[in-house]
């Protein structure tokens, strides 16, 4: 219950933080390369430097490491809404990448080897639920209150919230570290599934780091939409994810795992097209919302398909390593933004480049579907 909680703070308060830093920045006329280079610096943060704190999760107190990387979070948080230094917001958004990766792997690592959970499927499906639902909410209180106020003021707000996320920190148990001396090693199975996931995560990581974290500047440059408006659109993505999360293990039990990844990524194919060309409001914002949905709603199944299949000793280092490609792809990837985008016109060549990684991405799940359609507990 007290992750469900940290979930539903923790979640709140960065959507509703993120949804206007980077019209933050625009604000005080920031140019799209220098914003670009501190997204990229955000994921260059998670991806090296919260995959080694992700790591240690297995050596020590999981609590104590979560409490002490949320003080740090909150503490970014505030000074990032304080300063538009440009040398402070690329280190500042560094480590708050780092920091908000770590936390992740710790939680993810934390829940697939609960005991006390048997259907993880239920398990993930729900924090994921908690998380979307909580982020619709931070979504429009965001957009809402940056239009009544300032993004400053926002910001600053968030991060205040951000810090409440430690009351259900310090009543959740000990996490004591696991002393493991046994040799460790993957089957030929657990290395299939090793590989699709670390392949996968670069692939739709660079695909997604295109264009994702610039979706408030998307609308704002195409349609010219006030926060609020672009705050609305982030949350309706967010309730028809957390409507798709909630059945995952209704769609898991009818079909299986892969076949239903199979047509969730390949489905998101023809909409990353679409949302290329078009640039009438509602229908780009119905596209852009389902193929979010779409892309999103299956993270459980996606989680519990690879760390339930992966030796209980290695998933924080298979969780670090995975982590680490799809930020670095991210990273990489939210550098080009700035050199491609230099107009509206520009997003088409954006997103078409974007399909590109999510294509191959559709045909390498494709194949692992191919390959364990033997085995009736990952096919229909």
């Amino acid at each position: 219950m007290q992750f469900y909680i940290y979930t539903a703070i923790s979640s709140f308060s960065m959507q509703m933080y993120s949804v206007v830093f980077n019209l933050f920045l625009r604000h005080y006329r920031i140019s799209n390369l220098l914003i670009g280079e501190i997204v990229s610096s955000n994921l260059w943060g998670a991806a090296v430097l919260g995959s080694l704190l992700g790591l240690f999760a297995d050596r020590i107190d999981k609590k104590k490491m979560l409490i002490t990387l949320s003080l740090i979070q909150c503490t970014v948080l505030l000074m990032r809404a304080l300063s538009i230094s440009a040398i402070w917001q690329i280190a500042g958004a560094f480590v708050s990448g780092a920091v908000y990766s770590a936390i992740l792997i710790v939680i993810s690592a934390s829940m697939i080897l609960s005991e006390k959970h048997k259907n993880k499927f239920i398990l993930f499906g729900s924090n994921f639920s908690i998380s979307m639902i909580a982020g619709v909410l931070g979504n429009v209180t965001g957009g809402v209150m940056s239009d009544m106020f300032s993004e400053r003021s926002t910001l600053i707000v968030a991060s205040l919230i951000y810090a409440t996320s430690l009351i259900a920190l310090k009543s959740i148990p000990t996490l004591p570290a696991k002393q493991n001396k046994e040799k460790l090693s993957f089957n030929p199975f657990q290395r299939n599934i090793f590989w699709y996931y670390i392949i996968s995560s670069m692939m739709v990581g660079f695909g997604a780091g295109l264009f994702i974290n610039f979706g408030n500047l998307i609308l704002n440059d195409l349609f010219n939409m006030s926060t609020t408006s672009i705050g609305l659109i982030m949350a309706f993505t967010q309730i028809a994810t957390g409507a798709g999360g909630a059945i995952n293990h209704i769609l898991e039990k009818r079909f299986g795992p892969t076949k239903v990844l199979l047509v969730c990524y390949t489905s998101v194919v023809p909409l990353m097209i679409s949302i290329a060309f078009v640039r009438e409001q509602t229908i780009f914002s119905i596209l852009y919302t389902l193929r979010f949905m779409l892309m999103n709603m299956v993270n459980p199944i996606f989680s519990v398909l690879i760390f339930s299949n992966i030796p209980a000793q290695m998933v924080s280092f298979t969780n670090g390593v995975g982590n680490l490609l799809n930020n670095s792809s991210r990273a990489l990837a939210a550098l080009l933004f700035g050199y491609i985008v230099k107009e509206s016109s520009d997003y088409t060549k954006l997103l078409l480049i974007s399909t590109i990684f999510y294509a191959l991405n559709a045909l390498l799940t494709y194949l692992l579907h191919k390959k364990l359609s033997f085995n009736p507990r990952y096919s229909s």
